[in-house]
């Protein structure tokens, strides 16, 4: 009597136990796409999906100030020094339900610690892994801040987004979690790179030396161009008498800048849906190389100047009809005002939805709830997805990693987010 007593409790017990587990579904992220190691723990209740907490979240980012910007080699060393630590100090009580990593798209060699790592601790818990589209998680950012407070101020299917970072400048539709169509992008350098450029050309040394070792360059570059500390970031729309005169005013003062106009502005650029950033930051070279006395008879107050026209001009370069603005450069206040001004003075009635700026740069909060809405939507990743240094979010884009992480596009979609093997559909066999 005893033993069969002893039974029913252990069987009680363990039901208790996935009761309980199924009450505090909880997802373990990593994010080692570039210079920031990032670790997270978010819950989400099963009974209510569009809720959650985040437990734990965590970022490092590799020194970079010494190299001028981000450094891909240190970017992995770093990596490898600081992951470990970071999730150990999490102090995960109990073992998660879901791990999400970044796949990509970035650096092959940084990708491949994080999801190694993931693998690891996939297989040693048993638990399910989603490799997860670094653009995508950034797509899904207002999501992640609606969940965070309780489900209030989200975004629904479709809207459209622009990506704005380091690495990317694209202009997107997304009419679902994984069917996404990308209307313009660059053809050139990405916006927060050519911001990032400006601003080593830009920077006083002294305001760089102030700076720590890990530089954000946009960030410290609107810091300098915008030193109150509530800042107006005034602006003037195009073709309006107030920026007329401000125009004026700007060439009384400092003479002609002659700033290249964005690709977009030409007829051509319009009708083929391109960004262009690269001449904007040449021009801005050449005009250091010949000013009368050298870059160095540059004031700091001239400085500033060209700093926020170069941000206006790339700015407004970028302006479409009704968005979700995300990605790193999302952080730029200056560049949300821009927008809000532009838009407005067009006519549309629009709202723009920024999310909170520690959401904007890379981290491992996105991972975990992109990780979180594709494995709800059924998906999960097989033990044999490799990393992926370029992966397209447009369906019509197909891409196909093979061992050093390249990949060539032989056949047209279904591609984007699910283009790629290594999918696995709940219940369906490969995704």
């Amino acid at each position: 009597m005893s033993k069969l007593l002893t039974s029913r409790n252990f069987r009680f017990a363990r039901q208790l136990q996935s009761v309980v587990q199924a009450r505090r579904f909880t997802v373990l992220a990593i994010e080692t796409s570039c210079d920031d190691t990032s670790v997270a723990l978010l819950h989400s209740p099963p009974e209510s999906p569009g809720t959650a907490t985040l437990l734990a979240h965590k970022t490092l980012t590799c020194p970079n100030r010494i190299y001028g910007g981000i450094h891909p080699l240190a970017s992995a060393q770093f990596h490898r020094r600081n992951l470990m630590p970071l999730l150990q100090s999490l102090d995960i009580s109990r073992k998660p339900d879901l791990i999400a990593v970044t796949r990509g798209p970035g650096m092959f060699a940084a990708l491949a610690i994080g999801v190694d790592t993931a693998k690891g601790l996939s297989v040693a818990w048993g638990i399910p892994l989603i490799g997860v589209h670094h653009m995508q998680a950034h797509t899904l950012t207002p999501r992640l801040v609606a969940a965070l407070n309780g489900g209030e101020g989200g975004v629904e299917f479709p809207f459209m987004t622009l990506l704005v970072s380091g690495g990317h400048t694209i202009l997107l539709e997304s009419r679902g979690l994984t069917s996404h169509k990308i209307l313009a992008e660059t053809i050139d350098i990405a916006l927060g790179d050519m911001v990032d450029k400006c601003a080593r050309r830009l920077l006083p040394e002294e305001v760089m030396d102030s700076r720590p070792e890990a530089v954000s360059y946009g960030a410290a570059l609107e810091k300098f161009c915008f030193p109150e500390e509530e800042p107006e970031y005034a602006y003037n729309p195009p073709k309006t008498p107030e920026r007329k005169r401000e125009d004026e005013e700007k060439g009384k003062r400092w003479g002609e800048w002659k700033l290249c106009q964005p690709l977009a502005r030409s007829e051509k650029a319009r009708f083929s849906g391109a960004f262009s950033f690269c001449g904007l930051g040449s021009t801005l070279d050449r005009y250091f190389c010949m000013k009368d006395g050298g870059p160095s008879s540059i004031s700091v107050e001239e400085r500033r100047a060209l700093g926020r026209e170069v941000m206006m001009v790339a700015f407004e370069h970028t302006s479409p009809g009704a968005l979700v603005i995300s990605g790193g450069v999302a952080a730029n206040k200056f560049l949300k005002n821009i927008f809000s001004n532009y838009l407005s003075h067009s006519g549309y009635n629009i709202r723009i939805v920024v999310p909170p700026q520690k959401y904007c740069t890379d981290n491992a909060a996105m991972i975990a709830w992109a990780g979180l809405e594709m494995y709800r939507a059924g998906f999960t990743s097989a033990p044999t997805a490799i990393p992926v240094r370029k992966w397209s979010l447009d369906n019509d884009a197909y891409y196909e990693p093979n061992d050093i992480g390249c990949e060539a596009g032989d056949k047209n979609g279904p591609g984007g987010v699910l283009g790629i093997s290594g999918w696995v559909k709940r219940g369906a066999g490969e995704g």
